[in-house]
């Protein structure tokens, strides 16, 4: 029986990432750290209760179906756009914007980061293209859990792409496999050792 879980979002047309060679990257490197063997010895109650279990989501984009805010490792599709020289600021992309993070100044559209997502939403509007994708990754979230006292997870890195999103989740592993007490879910053992 595994003692870990990977979630994986439906191939909707939202995505900004192909996630099916990653979720087999990510399963693999699952197995090749023995996970499961390492994780049982720290199991004393025969079977593994469900929040005793490593449980990672990967979603196709920032819309996040598959939860990798409440999980212990996550990955979010991002696609980062930028504004090119050709904009006759006609507005759509305002429009297609739910976070309002683009406003049309002086006739150029201007992203505001702090609160655009990386959806690419805005990209796909522009009717013009004058808004592109200037890059595409994985917004790495960590230590996410419900329960009793839940927590919503920390971001770890941004637009990473899918080697990085890799070593993240084996950095990971590797701290919650030799640091973790018996029972603990990885975000309180984030707290304790202030790790990110």
């Amino acid at each position: 029986m595994d003692l870990f879980t990977i979630k994986k979002c439906f191939n909707c047309p939202n995505r900004v990432a192909n996630l099916d060679n990653l979720v087999d990257t990510l399963r693999k490197m699952m197995d090749d750290s023995e996970f499961n063997t390492r994780l049982s010895a720290k199991i004393d109650t025969g079977r593994p209760l469900h929040h005793q279990m490593f449980h990672v989501a990967v979603a196709g984009c920032p819309n996040s179906c598959s939860q990798p805010q409440i999980k212990d490792f996550g990955l979010q599709g991002q696609a980062r756009p930028i504004v090119t020289g050709s904009c006759n600021g006609c507005g759509v992309c305002t429009q297609s914007c739910a976070e309002k993070a683009i406003t049309v100044q002086d006739g150029v559209a201007v992203i505001d980061r702090s609160s655009c997502l990386s959806c690419g939403l805005c990209a796909r509007a522009c009717p013009t293209g004058a808004l592109q994708i200037e890059e595409t990754g994985y917004r790495v979230l960590i230590g996410g859990k419900l329960g009793r006292h839940p927590r919503l997870a920390t971001e770890m890195l941004a637009l990473a792409g899918a080697n990085e999103a890799a070593d993240a989740l084996r950095r990971c592993l590797d701290i919650f496999l030799s640091a973790s007490r018996p029972g603990e879910r990885f975000g309180s053992l984030v707290d304790r050792i202030s790790f990110k």
